[in-house]
This record gives structure tokens, sequence and C-alpha cells, in this order.
């Protein structure tokens, strides 16, 4: 269902930055990846959260990262600010380790100030 709603994305295709309207922050730390189960291996997911025959996701590796290090992704489309009009939904997989940090969703005003809108640091039960 989630699939097939007007700006919805999925990681299927190499060229995700410009079929998702998303764009790597050149100023973090490290960044984003595409790729199944085979690169996360035990310290991820063994399939997306897609029905059907994607496979592919947006992951990091926070295991080789310093605390403090940001990944960031942002859209590349301004969105006119509304009430309730507009929401974000993504499914997500922490994995409970000690390098785990925190997953933020931010927006950011139209002056460049950044404001919390959401968080997670947490995710006993390793699933979506």
């Amino acid at each position: 269902y989630y699939t097939s709603i007007p700006g919805s994305c999925n990681f299927e295709s190499q060229e995700w930055t410009t079929v998702c309207g998303l764009t790597q922050d050149s100023s973090d730390d490290f960044e984003w990846n595409i790729n199944n189960n085979a690169v996360t291996g035990q310290t991820g997911p063994y399939a997306d959260h897609t029905p059907g025959k994607g496979h592919i996701f947006l992951y990091i590796n926070s295991s080789a990262q310093k605390e403090g290090n940001r990944a960031r992704i942002m859209t590349t489309q301004f969105f006119p600010a509304s009430l309730g009009v507009c929401r974000v939904r993504f499914w997500f997989w922490l994995f409970a380790s000690r390098q785990t940090g925190v997953l933020k969703v931010y927006t950011v005003e139209e002056h460049g100030m950044d404001i919390l809108m959401w968080s997670s640091s947490r995710n006993e039960e390793n699933k979506w």
C-alpha cells in the first residue's frame, strides 16, 4: 500500500538520491548506503520492510564511527509549512549494540535552524 502513494520511495534503484529526492549532506562525517542483508550481516535486517520483490534498504554502519559523528540525508525539495497535511513516514531498524547512536528527524526552518521532530535510540526487538 505505502509504496504506491505519491511521495513514496524505495531504494531498489541505484539512483535512489534522484528517484527519492534525497541527497547526502556533504558536511557530515560518513555516508548512507543502499544494499541488502549481505552487507549488514548479523547487525541488520534480512530484508527491507517493503512487501514483494524489494530487498534493498538505506543504511549506515555505526560500528566504525566515533561518538558524535553524523551521517545525514536531506530532501532536495522544500515542503511548505502546513498544519497536519505533510507527513513523513518511514520504517527503521536500530540494532541493539553499544555503537548504536540516535536516529533523529529534523525539519529546517526558512532561516536554516534545525528543529528536532523525532528521535529514537532503541529497538529492543530488532525488527522493523
